[in-house]
């Protein structure tokens, strides 16, 4: 039984990834102090143990364990991983280091100011520096088929949390895709389903949220896995997606205004 897990980063549909464009800042240099909202209290650590990674909040305090350097920025600018433009060094890092970052802010602080400041946190402490440009990317629109959606809505939806929760499995020639995990709290965003399975890289391109649906949603998906491989192929993939849950995928040249990470450090300054 092959089992996968989504990588710890927040599930967002890209219109409302489009939406929060607005709401980043343009400049290609780190945001000044008094530009940006900052923390109360801010701590970062190298974690390069290997502890699973986690999260706990509270009002006025968030501490994430083993967070990857993709959970921090996708915490500071909610956009799909294709809609970013990583250094090499991200993903050859994933899962051999990570860092243990402790905040604490204002109560009542929104999910927008919490945003920035993150931002703010990765400027002073990772030197990061980002610029926004327009680039065309090869993906997979998804929209409702002509015959409804299939999606049938969470009946003990879990809270939100950073990332999608999932599970896959290869049982003999049958994949099987299921947000259910045991007894506990389950469903997906529309937006949550697709990341998931693009973090399986059975297609070669991404998917993109053109539904519009919101809502958390009991996944179950099923599709003929290749042999050796054990996974489903492409066609066989989206097929299933549209006859089981409606979602109808068609490849697209899409024009995206993407988020260029032109510097960004591996170790933080010091506490």
């Amino acid at each position: 039984m092959n089992r996968q897990y989504a990588a710890p980063v927040p599930p967002v549909s890209i219109w409302f990834a489009l939406a929060a464009l607005a709401l980043s800042p343009a400049s290609g240099s780190p945001q000044s102090q008094t530009e940006q909202p900052q923390f109360d209290a801010a701590s970062v650590k190298v974690n390069e143990s290997a502890d699973r990674p986690s999260t706990r909040y509270d009002p006025v305090r968030i501490d994430l364990r083993k967070a990857s350097i993709k959970h921090l920025i996708r915490r500071a600018w909610p956009l799909p991983d294709y809609q970013i433009v990583w250094p090499a060094w991200v993903d050859a890092q994933r899962g051999a280091r990570g860092y243990d970052v402790s905040v604490t802010f204002p109560r009542d602080s929104s999910p927008e100011r919490l945003n920035l400041m993150f931002q703010d946190l990765l400027a002073t402490r990772f030197g990061l520096v980002t610029h926004w440009e327009s680039r065309e990317l090869k993906a997979f629109e998804v929209r409702v088929s002509g015959q409804g959606s299939k999606l049938q809505e969470a009946k003990n939806p879990a809270p939100p949390t950073d990332f999608p929760k999932y599970v896959t499995r290869t049982e003999s020639d049958l994949w099987h895709f299921s947000s259910q995990l045991g007894g506990a709290p389950s469903g997906l965003t529309v937006a949550g389903v697709l990341e998931a399975i693009d973090a399986t890289h059975i297609l070669d391109g991404p998917l993109v949220d053109a539904t519009g649906i919101q809502g958390n949603y009991d996944i179950e998906l099923t599709a003929p896995a290749d042999v050796p491989e054990k996974r489903p192929a492409a066609s066989d993939l989206l097929k299933a997606l549209e006859k089981q849950l409606g979602l109808k995928v068609t490849p697209k040249t899409l024009s995206l205004r993407m988020l260029v990470i032109d510097r960004l450090e591996r170790i933080p300054t010091e506490n």
